[in-house]
């Protein structure tokens, strides 16, 4: 987001939106209670035994009173195949399994009461994968998504979606770490772009919304009001080499009542629109050590006005 010199910008910051992590669910439909117990050696190779041994060295058994076994692979009508532990007296998976679907797709983990539970890894075909807490088939608690291109969030999630507090990183450097809810940045957050920009403040739906502060890399600063990623409402702009602009904002320019000093002690009082000096105001030269009121048009002084109302331009608060 670049902004110019009366304080404008020119684009919106670039705000990545959630994840929602559904595939799971999406892929047991209609494979429940469609099982076919099968031991060829084409279904075999699909789940090598080897790895079913990783996974109950990684994790320890439930211990919750039930008496799992484990049987040979089973397959799915829907072509899935399960290799794990199972409740004999429900025929439910329970405890330790494996589960693959005929697009490449794999869960590796715990299981109770024939779904996905307590803590476990979802591979998907393309690479990417998450890794954290379950419940019943959806991401629950603390887990990591990790893509193939290098982006990960680590943090929580409720019901499939990133909820909670979370922490955010993309391959170009972009960072965000803060709050989510219902998968989408909301409340009060961090976001670092690849540039080196930083906005630290409230977020609504994914965007900027809310009071916060904006830091540019060259130093340039705005704290207030924002809107769908645009200054709106008021705040205070602040440039490195000293000038100041506080008061009001529309659509990311300066617009409404307003007050600019200069880096030489100039200051103007006044009406803004569309990012300018236009309207009524009240101008101080420091040269003369005078105030002078007039009218501006469209960044521009028209004329003076003589004997002007004393009690105009009055500081904002």
């Amino acid at each position: 987001m670049q902004v110019d010199d009366n304080g404008t910008t020119n684009n919106s910051p670039h705000l990545r939106g959630g994840i929602h992590l559904n595939q799971l669910s999406d892929n047991k439909n209609n494979q429940d209670n469609n099982l076919i117990e099968n031991q060829n050696k084409e279904i075999s190779n699909k789940i090598p035994k080897e790895e079913l041994q990783e996974l109950l060295n990684k994790y320890p058994p439930l211990n919750d009173g039930i008496n799992v076994s484990i049987r040979p692979i089973v397959e799915y009508e829907n072509g899935s195949v399960f290799y794990g532990e199972w409740d004999p007296s429900t025929n439910k998976r329970h405890g330790r399994g494996i589960q693959v679907w005929p697009g490449g797709n794999k869960y590796s983990g715990l299981w109770k009461n024939d779904k996905a539970n307590i803590k476990g890894k979802l591979e998907h075909n393309d690479g990417d994968y998450y890794e954290g807490e379950w419940k019943d088939d959806k991401a629950e608690g603390i887990g990591v998504y990790c893509h193939v291109d290098g982006a990960k969030y680590d943090g929580g999630w409720k019901s499939d979606k990133q909820h909670g507090y979370g922490v955010e990183i993309w391959p170009d450097g972009s960072k965000y770490e803060g709050n989510y809810e219902n998968g989408y940045k909301s409340g009060k957050g961090i976001f670092t772009w690849g540039d080196g920009s930083v906005y630290e403040g409230n977020f609504e739906n994914n965007n900027i919304n809310g009071k916060g502060t904006y830091l540019w890399k060259d130093k340039r600063r705005f704290d207030g009001d924002w809107v769908d990623n645009k200054m709106e409402g008021k705040g205070t702009f602040k440039w490195p080499d000293g000038r100041i602009y506080n008061g009001e904002y529309k659509n990311d320019k300066k617009e409404g009542y307003g007050e600019f000093s200069w880096n030489d002690g100039r200051i103007y009082k006044g009406y803004w629109k569309d990012g300018k000096q236009n309207g009524k105001g009240k101008f101080y030269n420091p040269k003369y050590n005078e105030w002078k009121e007039g009218i501006w048009q469209n960044g521009k002084r028209i004329k003076w006005i003589e004997n002007g109302d004393k009690s105009f331009g009055k500081l904002i608060e």
